[in-house]
């Protein structure tokens, strides 16, 4: 009894209901049978509850004084104004069909309506083109437009590693595709376009070749890396060292297709540059004379020397090394852990073309044993043997005659070679000598000269009796030099 009670009920309500809905409908369709449905809007434009005649002069209204707003990147707007471009509009009969097809379904309400389509409108589109073209967006006069970057790993100074840094939009328009847009919402006689929107406006900017989601960012990070995060070393005595890190590495390389590639110039550069850093050949030198007087020697071949090609060959061997990967993640986590440092360190030992006596970082010029060494002054024809410091022995010489192609070099040298008998040659002259002692590779060095008048010696002789470049000595003391001035020892021409 109180089941056929409830269910009475029921189909009581629901028969209310079923009425309601006929009745709201019923209603609907003579009231919107000539009206909008309501939230409806076309090409933006809000037409909800208004009749077709109404909707239609709203339209007229709203594009009497035509004009389009575009809205760019970066604060870049532009306005196109009818009158300009010789706009004109009209609603078209495609207006009617849409309503038509709105009404030929059902409606419920709250629902949102958005329509968009072509009016039949008119303009001049060489006008529209030419103001496109000739705006701030694409000339950038008092725009600035920002051509897009794409995304790309680039070294970090504070994380001491190479990281993604991403694309940058930027700003530059597409000319073709920007003109197309326009149209297309001349078109739809809409007032306002926001190139910003990438979804209704898609193409019309240029893009990145490369994004931050791209797979080929994240094989160049690592090629990057595994390249760059080594440290070649060179220990060059008296506790300096010299370096090369992996930030200047990131200098050297280039990425593209897979690959890293080295700027063989900038490597280059940089081991000319450490090898002129420690070259001391050259340098200006301050010695005591036999008087004990500060004496200035320039030039000469004295001095310490890097071999160029050996110390760019050790560089690129070491920038070309395979290290371990594991190594190098390591690294990656704690660049600051000093092991990790060490496990990425490739030494090299220093490659000289010449040498000196010692190594003074204060004082480059300071290269030589101030205590021993040799003093040849020209201007006395006189030879100083310097031994603790002291003049140990002295004698006269001859030098070369002062003209060109004979006059004896001055400059700061060192001992070469010793030969107790030798041939010297030049292109006029072949002459067997005794205790020769080399002290430039172009041929001026010491030995006997028999020939010679010893007797008529003056320090003024060579004007007239010069040699052909090398330190004539009388015979009594040629060997009393040769035994004394040592291999690789300093001596001073002035």
């Amino acid at each position: 009894m109180e089941k056929n009670w409830l269910l009475r009920i029921i189909l009581g309500i629901a028969g209310v209901l079923v009425v309601a809905v006929i009745a709201v409908l019923i209603w609907q369709k003579g009231y919107y049978g000539g009206r909008w449905y309501g939230g409806t809007t076309i090409n933006g434009v809000d037409v909800s509850k208004q009749t077709l005649a109404q909707s239609k002069q709203k339209l007229i209204d709203t594009h009497k004084d035509y004009s389009l707003t575009i809205t760019a990147r970066d604060g870049g707007s532009l306005t196109l104004s009818g009158e300009d471009i010789d706009y004109k509009f009209d609603i078209g009969s495609q207006f009617d069909e849409l309503f038509d097809k709105q009404h030929a379904s059902m409606s419920f309400f709250g629902k949102k309506r958005e329509y968009t389509m072509d009016y039949d409108v008119t303009y001049d589109a060489g006008k529209v083109a030419r103001i496109a073209s000739e705006s701030a967006l694409m000339t950038g006069d008092g725009y600035q437009i920002q051509k897009p970057v794409s995304a790309h790993v680039q070294y970090s100074s504070e994380k001491k590693q190479y990281e993604c840094v991403a694309e940058v939009p930027g700003n530059k328009l597409k000319k073709k595709a920007f003109i197309n847009a326009i149209e297309e919402t001349l078109q739809r006689a809409q007032t306002k376009m926001d190139l910003t929107d990438e979804k209704t406006y898609p193409g019309v900017y240029k893009a990145p070749k490369i994004t931050s989601e791209d797979e080929e960012l994240k094989t160049a990070l690592s090629t990057c890396n595994n390249a760059a995060i080594r440290f070649i070393k060179w220990n060059m005595g008296e506790g300096v060292t010299e370096q090369i890190t992996p930030e200047e590495i990131s200098q050297w390389i280039t990425y593209k297709n897979g690959k890293v590639k080295y700027d063989k110039d900038a490597i280059s550069d940089w081991v000319e540059a450490f090898c002129l850093k420690y070259k001391t050949v050259g340098k200006t030198r301050t010695i005591k004379d036999h008087n004990g007087k500060n004496v200035k020697i320039y030039g000469g071949d004295y001095g310490w020397q890097m071999d160029y090609e050996k110390t760019l060959s050790q560089t690129m061997k070491a920038l070309k090394k395979s290290l371990d990967t594991s190594a190098t993640e390591a690294y990656l986590k704690e660049p600051d852990n000093q092991d990790n440092k060490k496990a990425l360190t490739i030494k090299n030992t220093v490659e000289y073309l010449n040498t000196a006596f010692q190594k003074d970082y204060q004082n480059f010029a300071v290269d030589w044993d101030t205590q021993n060494y040799t003093e040849i002054s020209l201007a006395d024809q006189m030879v100083y043997v310097f031994r603790k410091g002291k003049v140990a022995y002295s004698c006269k010489c001859i030098s070369g005659l002062p003209v060109e192609g004979r006059s004896t070099p001055t400059g700061a040298y060192f001992i070469k070679e010793h030969n107790t008998h030798r041939v010297l040659k030049g292109d006029n002259y072949e002459t067997p000598v005794d205790n020769w002692v080399r002290i430039t590779w172009s041929g001026t060095g010491f030995h006997s000269a028999p020939w010679q008048r010893w007797s008529s010696w003056t320090k003024n002789y060579y004007k007239v009796r010069g040699s052909h470049g090398c330190l004539n000595l009388e015979p009594s003391v040629s060997k009393q030099i040769y035994d004394m001035v040592q291999y690789r020892e300093a001596v001073f021409i002035h």
